[in-house]
């Protein structure tokens, strides 16, 4: 369940998988179990031409029809020496034509930027993460979700960035008794 973090505005077809149907996203949604794990490796493209990368873990907590609610911990790597770190619960619902992805907890640590000079720069970074976590329109269109045999790519583009996030999912492995 990856690309919450972003505001949506355009999708583009970047990587060479075809985007999957509505169908088979549902499908694959509704195999997800409790225990279940993600982890998402995103390359973020800016439009100055500047990267940045983001790894994301996660985990599926609890199921209902449509709704996968999970764990995850991103971390943002803005450079040598300033990192973002989010932790969440996030709900993640099956709507018609996208997921609707809703922050239920949310918590951000900000290091690097501790210095007095810098503090305009980490108010940005703790307003925009405000933002994101109190948007109840955050959706992740279909359109832009290519299923592949080991997880999932998202592709999205905006007007001032454009993220690639490739996930791989484990299901959940119950432990073997041994006797």
């Amino acid at each position: 369940m990856k690309s919450w973090l972003l505001p949506l505005l355009l999708l583009a077809p970047l990587c060479s998988q075809a985007a999957s149907t509505p169908k088979e996203i549902k499908a694959r949604f509704s195999q997800f179990k409790v225990g279940d794990k993600t982890i998402c490796l995103d390359d973020v493209t800016y439009a100055n031409n500047s990267k940045m990368k983001v790894i994301e873990n996660g985990f599926v907590v609890s199921k209902r029809k449509n709704v996968l609610i999970y764990q995850s911990n991103t971390l943002f790597l803005l450079g040598n020496d300033i990192t973002v770190n989010i932790k969440a619960i996030i709900e993640s619902r099956a709507g018609k034509n996208a997921f609707k992805n809703q922050f239920k907890q949310a918590m951000i640590q900000v290091e690097g930027l501790d210095d007095p000079a810098r503090a305009n720069e980490k108010a940005k970074i703790i307003q925009s993460f405000q933002d994101v976590i109190s948007d109840k329109h955050n959706e992740t269109p279909y359109s832009s979700v290519a299923l592949t045999d080991k997880g999932y790519i998202i592709t999205q583009a905006e007007s001032h960035s454009t993220t690639i996030s490739e996930c791989y999912v484990t299901p959940y492995k119950k432990p073997e008794n041994n006797k």
